[in-house]
């Protein structure tokens, strides 16, 4: 009897193929526009929150789903490769602020000025994100493993519950520290804890969009 070699369609379902795709890609788009939107601080509800705050939560949601579908270990590849992404980005953003303009079209110091945010901010947030997204795979795969495929929810709440207040914490020190004043960092922690815990309360129920492959 042969057996026959497994190819990567048999491996990967086109369907699975494609949920892990999207959430990959969700996922790792969601941590650079909240990255650029880091850039700006808004007033919301009489609070000082960064624009990033916006989307960032909803980064949590997409990981939990490509848990599902990859498990842990992958999680964290995808998670350190989010990462490196956004370092190449901010790379490249200086490299073409310090190469010459051209002259006719005039100086565009704009592009500086608008892009090319300060070192501290993307290290703020670069690693407090990593920090974040791996305490939350962790405290996840954790209470996957005390349930099984029961209580998935309770896996979203309970991991974002302790890596939210880290995340932002660490990312408001390291971009922030001593640059703003105390009262509006502390009006951003709170307004930060305020959204991510409202958006994590709110779409923990879409864990169950995407069928368990992994547990």
């Amino acid at each position: 009897m042969t057996i026959e070699p497994q190819t990567p369609s048999s491996m990967f379902p086109a369907a699975k193929a494609r949920q892990m795709i999207a959430a990959a890609a969700a996922y790792i788009a969601l941590v650079i526009f909240s990255n650029m939107g880091s850039l700006r601080i808004l007033l919301l509800a009489g609070l000082a929150v960064d624009g990033g705050t916006l989307l960032y939560p909803l980064s949590f949601t997409a990981r939990d789903l490509l848990h599902k579908k990859i498990g842990a270990r992958l999680v964290r590849f995808v998670i350190v490769l989010a990462a490196l992404i956004n370092l190449a980005l901010f790379a490249f953003i200086w490299l073409v602020a310090k190469l010459p303009p051209d002259p006719q079209v005039g100086r565009q110091l704009e592009y500086a000025l608008v892009l090319l945010p300060g070192l501290r901010l993307v290290l703020g947030s670069i690693i407090a994100m990593t920090v974040a997204e791996l305490i939350d795979t962790f405290f996840y795969s954790v209470v996957q493993r005390k349930y099984g495929s029961r209580r998935q929810w309770l896996r979203v709440l309970v991991s974002g519950s302790v890596s939210i207040p880290i995340d932002t914490l660490l990312f408001l020190l390291i971009a922030f520290g001593g640059r703003l004043p105390a009262a509006v960092i502390s009006q951003m922690f709170l307004a930060n804890i305020i959204i991510k815990y409202i958006v994590m309360f709110a779409s923990c129920g879409s864990i169950y969009l995407v069928k368990e492959d992994i547990v």
